[in-house]
């Protein structure tokens, strides 16, 4: 019993308390389908200002595929990059339309007067 404790003991790693997560340093960005590839795989245009014109591939995440989400071309769609390497990412989610997609990348102004669209009678 105590050889069995001891071989056990050992596999244990020391983990670092805070360590930072690799997960959590994403950059999220809009695009827009160009094309599509084999294996769930997509090339993307970054529609974004401050990325505009960037192309990337990006494969479909876990959680779109065990839901079967359906991306076709010319759909907009949320990609998430990874820092160290801007060439490949991660789809996350897939808008209904232009609009919805559009409506996201623009900045909410919660003050309503100061909304330069409203027109006062």
């Amino acid at each position: 019993m105590a050889r069995y404790f001891k071989l056990q003991k050992q596999a244990v790693r020391n983990k670092k308390k805070n360590a930072p997560k690799a997960d959590k340093e994403v950059i999220s960005a809009l695009g827009r389908v160009t094309e599509t590839l084999p294996n769930a795989e997509f090339l993307i245009e970054l529609i974004e200002e401050m990325y505009k014109g960037h192309r990337l591939k990006a494969r479909i995440s876990g959680k779109m595929r065990m839901h079967h989400i359906k991306i076709i071309l010319g759909d907009y769609v949320r990609v998430e990059l990874n820092p160290y390497d801007l060439n490949r990412g991660r789809l996350t989610f897939r808008y209904r339309s232009k609009i919805e997609a559009l409506r996201e990348t623009q900045p909410v102004i919660s003050n309503p007067e100061a909304n330069p669209k409203t027109i006062e009678s």
